[in-house]
């Protein structure tokens, strides 16, 4: 398939960055990136163990601090000490609009958040789905290279069926939300929506008109891979829209 690129987006153009201008953002990010504001806009409360009620004082003078820790403490072979890094992640990145603070340190962020996706440890790999996410809005940028980076981790794990439904399903949510904010490739982003559709057609009724009986978390799972796919779809141009739906 020949490589095609989604319709054209408004220009992501950034503003002259000042000292003033990195202040205000940091100020005003509250307001400049309510739909971030909080994580339930991404993961719903079901996911009791991130919740994102603000332990963590958030001060602009201690956020350089706090990201520095948080993103060395990714590092840190203990896994609670990676864990509660991550929630510190997900406080920051949920709470506040900070562009200039997590480019100037997206190389490392990088690095860190694949090697957490890659251990796919329960709590660990579910945060680090959520805090990846919530890294891709923040950067807010196309780049087709950081989304294969990310999809080239996720997805072996996404269709594992031998890792948990749980775990699978903030997978499933994190690479629609990296390939809707990052991807411009149109034929990438297909081949995406293809592997979520085996996912959730398992919901499909069978040929005989049977309900397949699944358990809540796979219901969750393929709810998942759905809203994904459906968030890419609203990407495509019409013709192709039009050939999903028919098909």
């Amino acid at each position: 398939m020949p490589k095609y690129t989604k319709k054209n987006r408004p220009p992501r153009n950034r503003t002259a960055r000042s000292g003033a201008d990195d202040c205000a953002s940091i100020d005003d990010g509250v307001s400049t990136c309510s739909n971030i504001s909080d994580a339930t806009s991404i993961y719903d409360d079901s996911d009791a163990c991130f919740s994102t009620t603000n332990d963590i004082i958030l001060s602009s003078e201690s956020l350089d601090d706090k990201l520095d820790i948080s993103i060395e403490g990714l590092r840190n072979k203990d896994l609670k000490t990676r864990e509660n890094s991550l929630r510190t992640l997900q406080t920051l990145f949920s709470q506040k609009y900070i562009v200039d603070l997590v480019s100037s340190r997206s190389e490392n962020l990088i690095e860190q958040l694949i090697n957490c996706l890659r251990k796919s440890n329960e709590i660990e790999g579910q945060l680090s789905a959520i805090v990846t996410s919530l890294f891709i809005i923040q950067l807010g940028e196309s780049n087709d290279e950081l989304f294969i980076k990310f999809r080239d981790v996720i997805m072996p794990i996404l269709r594992d069926e031998s890792k948990s439904s749980l775990l699978r399903k903030n997978y499933a949510k994190a690479i629609g939300i990296i390939c809707f904010v990052a991807c411009e490739d149109i034929s990438a982003t297909l081949e995406l929506m293809k592997a979520l559709e085996i996912i959730f057609s398992r919901s499909y009724l069978h040929g005989d008109g049977t309900i397949p009986i699944l358990n809540h978390d796979l219901q969750e799972l393929h709810t998942a891979a759905l809203s994904s796919w459906c968030l890419l779809t609203s990407t495509m141009p019409n013709n192709i829209t039009h050939e999903l739906i028919r098909t």
